[in-house]
């Protein structure tokens, strides 16, 4: 019997969300409910904007801190942990992803709420309000659920459609919600049921061994499927430096502290997309490469966030070799030596898995290194990145840097790589995405030029 991995979301599924606010918004609102089977209190009530907020000022730290979960479901998630299950909240709990005082607040209440209760989360991936079904999908993937607990529609059905698993616990605003990837439940003593059930049919992984490229090209659908199983299994139960992981992150923020200001006029850029970042990390960023200070542009945009990425081996003893040794998030690699390159992908996958941010640039090399790769707009994509986004299950945030007459810096839509997908077709969509985000910022710089020079 295969022990399972489960997405759990928190606001109205271990915390009956419905009844507190059909409970405290009569008190509030003094009046009953005009649509009883609503989601939101200005919706249940019929409200403006303004009095919902004049609500959660008054009520949402009262939910937070004091409404108990629901009856029955520490004692599922403590059992299921027992018996070997590994869970994770994936929540959007509101302004839990502000990156200020106000969100760490927020995230400090609900954790300390999870464990004065009794939940046990091996991790709490928190996913914006705005962007949740994208968000708990990232999560989804790249922790590679077996099922995830929702009650929100939206994010119901996009985690169905997106292939997910999803025991959609019951409640008055998702009765039109239907997929056959979603199963309805009642209470916890149901979740517990499917549970059971989900765990007697998952087949147990086979223990990974390494084949020959020649060999995987030889795999069907169906074997590659299982051997990326296997692969992921295998990268997830390697015991890895926790301590170091933190302390290279430790070291990248206080670099970036201490670099900030200077860097920040150095490298400033015109930013477009950013909410296409989210705010839970162990996703990959896949950029063109122009010059050799691509990074800092990118780490602009990230903020203070910590990433790690390949190098060549040559730079190790350059200024900025070791800049980035300073701060262990690089993986050196020999580009002439295919051993090297291996051992370096999955070191940067092992960083993955353990929720790094990585960035990669799939042309390999820099394309303003010599006259000919001057006059192409992009250099052809490697295999490299959509086969790591394969193995790890995890996301591509698409990024294209461009240098005219002022620097852009675009941010595409996340992009999954699924088991079964072809790689030379994903590479091709990757590759197509960064390359009209680039010709968007060309037409936007040239169309300043031309004004410019009506002005003159």
């Amino acid at each position: 019997m295969s022990n399972l991995i489960i997405g759990c979301d928190i606001d109205g599924t271990t915390v009956n969300m419905s009844a507190f606010n059909t409970r405290e918004g009569k008190k509030f609102f003094k009046k009953e409910p005009v649509n009883p089977n609503a989601y939101s209190p200005k919706e249940m009530y019929g409200v403006s904007n303004f009095r919902e907020i004049q609500f959660g000022l008054y009520c949402f730290n009262k939910y937070c801190m004091y409404e108990p979960p629901m009856e029955n479901s520490v004692a599922v998630n403590n059992a299921s942990v027992e018996c070997g299950d590994e869970w994770h909240s994936i929540t959007a709990r509101k302004f839990t992803t502000f990156r200020n005082i106000f969100g760490l607040i927020y995230r400090k209440m609900f954790e300390k709420w999870s464990t004065k209760n009794g939940f046990k989360f091996k991790t709490i991936q928190y996913c914006s309000e705005k962007f949740s079904p994208r968000d708990k999908y990232l999560a989804c993937k790249k922790l590679n659920v077996d099922v995830m607990i929702d009650d929100k529609p939206d994010v119901a059905l996009y985690l169905a459609e997106n292939g997910i698993k999803v025991l959609l616990v019951d409640n008055p605003y998702n009765q039109e919600v239907n997929h056959h990837n979603i199963t309805r439940v009642k209470n916890w003593e149901a979740i517990k049921k499917e549970i059971d059930q989900i765990r007697l049919l998952k087949e147990d992984v086979s223990e990974y061994k390494k084949i020959t490229k020649e060999e995987k090209l030889k795999l069907g659908t169906a074997e590659k499927v299982n051997y990326i199983k296997e692969y992921r299994n295998y990268i997830t139960k390697l015991k890895v430096n926790v301590k170091a992981l933190k302390n290279s992150e430790t070291k990248f923020k206080l670099l970036y502290g201490l670099t900030n200001i200077p860097c920040s006029i150095i490298f400033k850029s015109k930013i477009e997309g950013k909410e296409n970042i989210p705010y839970q990390d162990g996703f990959i960023i896949a950029s063109n490469h122009l010059n050799s200070y691509d990074q800092f542009y990118i780490s602009r945009a990230l903020g203070n966030r910590q990433f790690c990425g390949f190098a060549a081996s040559t730079i190790k003893n350059t200024i900025r070799g070791k800049i980035f040794k300073m701060t262990d998030g690089v993986v050196f690699i020999d580009r002439t030596n295919n051993e090297s390159k291996e051992q370096g992908e999955e070191e940067l996958i092992i960083k993955i898995v353990h929720d790094k941010i990585a960035l990669i640039f799939p042309e390999g090399t820099r394309k303003n290194k010599d006259e000919e790769g001057r006059k192409q707009l992009q250099l052809p994509f490697k295999l490299g990145t959509v086969s790591i986004a394969q193995k790890t299950g995890t996301g591509i945030i698409p990024v294209s840097l461009y240098y005219g007459n002022k620097k852009y810096l675009k941010i595409g839509e996340i992009q999954f790589v699924n088991p079964e997908d072809d790689l030379v077709s994903a590479n091709k969509k990757l590759e197509e995405t960064i390359s009209a985000m680039t010709l968007k910022s060309i037409e936007e710089d040239n169309g300043k030029k031309l004004i410019k020079k009506q002005k003159r």
